[in-house]
């Protein structure tokens, strides 16, 4: 609104200097030179107003990106949902945006593609948590960062894992609310013998979906149990200042034993990696078959 203003008042001001211009250059020049600057003064009097439009556009469009920046940020924190991992940034972007009302953005072309994790039932909601934090604790961990495990599995597979898990049980919430709608009411043998064999599949099909998501945890243990090889490897390289000290007490068995625990605990790093790298393995060949 100020900025609005301030534009107004730089027109006028900008169309009364040129009037006094052209009556200053009438009385001294007479009418050609009167006219010549009328035509240069409006030259540069739209140049003024193209130059002013442009600048309020950029500052629209500014302001614009930072309001349209806020709102993808609320969305991103408060909107819990599930997106497709091989959608592009773009398409990321546009199902953000059908979050905020002022865009009215359409969700109907990224149906299959996204679960809102609202709509789960609440033992779902519970499974797909438990598979989120345990891939939080893969990303987050100290051989994550120090490049010590498979990247596929990592950057890759971890996504698809959590992805495919919400999409089913986006389906197995779906088929829990149509069998209790069919379960209402009289239940006769014909309405039995129809929905057994369905309720049977789903309960097969939920084992699956935790059977996933506990060997997911086992992978983040795996990855912990690695991170704990780590803590110890730092603390060996402390083992120096307490040799040190032991040679101070002339304590010639401490120092061996100190010496034997570093060799050891170099072969159970090795190994913790080994062992989390191969669980990572292991959730690829599972997924291809």
């Amino acid at each position: 609104m100020a900025k609005g203003c301030l534009y107004a008042l730089l027109s006028v001001a900008s169309c009364a200097a040129v009037l006094v211009t052209c009556l200053a250059l009438y009385l001294v020049a007479g009418p050609v030179g009167a006219v010549f600057s009328v035509l240069v003064a409006l030259v540069g009097l739209c140049a003024f107003i193209v130059a002013q439009d442009t600048v309020r556009r950029r500052s629209l469009a500014a302001e614009e990106d930072r309001r349209l920046a806020q709102e993808r940020d609320h969305v991103r924190r408060t909107v819990d949902f599930v997106a497709d991992p091989a959608l592009t940034e773009e398409e990321r972007l546009t199902i953000i945006d059908s979050f905020v009302p002022r865009l009215r953005v359409s969700r109907a072309p990224f149906r299959d593609r996204l679960v809102l994790v609202p709509e789960l039932s609440p033992a779902a909601r519970a499974l797909l948590e438990r598979a989120r934090r345990a891939v939080v604790s893969v990303y987050t961990s100290q051989a994550m960062r120090h490049r010590l495990l498979d990247g596929l599995a990592n950057e890759v597979l971890l996504p698809r894992q959590i992805w495919e898990i919400a999409m089913l049980l986006r389906v197995q919430t779906h088929l829990r609310q149509e069998q209790d709608r069919a379960m209402r009411g009289l239940v006769t043998p014909e309405l039995r013998a129809v929905l057994e064999p369905q309720q049977e599949a789903l309960r097969r099909s939920e084992a699956s979906v935790t059977a996933r998501v506990e060997q997911l945890e086992r992978y983040a243990r795996r990855v912990q149990e690695a991170d704990a090889a780590l803590r110890a490897r730092e603390a060996l390289d402390n083992n120096d200042k307490y040799r040190a000290l032991l040679a101070h007490t002339d304590d010639d068995e401490g120092m061996r034993a100190l010496e034997t625990q570093g060799a050891a605990l170099e072969e159970t790093l090795a190994r913790s990696v080994r062992v989390a790298i191969e669980a990572g393995q292991t959730l690829s060949l599972d997924r291809q078959t």
